[in-house]
Parts: C-alpha cells; sequence; structure tokens
C-alpha cells in the first residue's frame, strides 16, 4: 500500500516506532535477568575440626559446612543433626560431642568441651546457668549477667570479652582462665 500523502509517511512511521518501542519494553521486562550469586554467612562451632564463621553460598547443606570445617571431630555425635538440611543467613549450628561417660545430658555435653588435660572446659557462649554457676568465682548474679551479655552482644570471642560483664575484673578472669572455652 502507497501512502499518497506526507502526512500518511509521518502518521505510519510513527505508528511503527511507538509499535517497536512498546515490543521493545516488553522483551526488556521479560527476559531472563543474570542474578549474581547469593552467599550465606553461617557460624560452626563445636565438634568440627575448624569452627568459626564461613560464608556459603545459597542452596549449601549442612553435610557441606561440616565439611568446610574440616570434617566433625572423632567424638562427634552426628545422629541429632539433619545433615541434608538447607542453611540461612545467620544461622548457628552446634555440632554437639558424644555424651561422656558418666552419662550426663546432651545440653550438658555440648556446653562442656574436653580440655588437652582430660577435664572439661565450659563453653561461656552456649552453658546454662547451672553450668556457669560451676565456674570459680561465678554465682547465679554472675552467671545470668553472663547470659544475659551474650544474648544481647553475641557469643564472646576471647577471655578478655568476658571484662566487659559487669563483676568480672582482672583477678576473677584470671580464675577462669584454665576453666572456660569459647
Amino acid at each position: 500500500m502507497m501512502f499518497s500523502s506526507r502526512r500518511e509517511k509521518i502518521f505510519a512511521l510513527g505508528v511503527s516506532l511507538c509499535a517497536f518501542f512498546f515490543i521493545g519494553i516488553v522483551w526488556w521486562v521479560n527476559h531472563p535477568k543474570v542474578h549474581s550469586p547469593v552467599f550465606f554467612v553461617v557460624q560452626i562451632e563445636g565438634a568440627v575440626r575448624n569452627p568459626g564463621v564461613y560464608k556459603v553460598p545459597e542452596g549449601t547443606r549442612l553435610f557441606e559446612l561440616i565439611e568446610y570445617a574440616g570434617g566433625a571431630q572423632d567424638n562427634a555425635n552426628l545422629q541429632g543433626l539433619n545433615l541434608a538440611a538447607f542453611l540461612y543467613d545467620g544461622q548457628k549450628i552446634t555440632v554437639p560431642f558424644l555424651l561422656p561417660p558418666s552419662g550426663e545430658d546432651k545440653v550438658h555435653a555440648a556446653s562442656r568441651v574436653p580440655s588437652p588435660s582430660g577435664t572439661f572446659l565450659v563453653n561461656v557462649n552456649t552453658a546454662s546457668l547451672k553450668e556457669l554457676e560451676s565456674l570459680p568465682g561465678i554465682g547465679a548474679v554472675l552467671a545470668q549477667r553472663i547470659i544475659e551479655y551474650r544474648e544481647q552482644h553475641g557469643p564472646f570471642r576471647t577471655l578478655e570479652d568476658l571484662l566487659k560483664v559487669k563483676g568480672i575484673g582482672p583477678k576473677k578472669l584470671e580464675k577462669l582462665r584454665d576453666c572456660v572455652t569459647f
């Protein structure tokens, strides 16, 4: 079809451009977009060879995190863990130790870590009120302060972090040095 006037030609060109522009917008909105990979930051502690904080890709499962952390220790109790579970950002995983021969409960065993000397160290980041009270110089009030501090500020990283808890000074800290772990 021939356009007889200049006005018809401009109109046809305008309609064509609008149609082309509309098709381009529809394509742009619906075309597959390339997403950068999503990473999660997770923490693992307890009976693994290299506890710590790890950056893992979305879709990582617990068994893979344990592998990243150097694998489970020989005295790890993996039976209560869902190794196929997906991880989520900010998650904290504690791999429990096998029960000691005395038959202590699982929570108590996970909060106590064997030391090279054969005694058990109390993990101040997971210990219960009762377990904290078993430490030298720590009574019910101070044990409660330790729990409240870790709940408000996150886990203790070093022995010196305990100085931030009201009631723990250098002398008390020295008594705790060989009794606690993180």
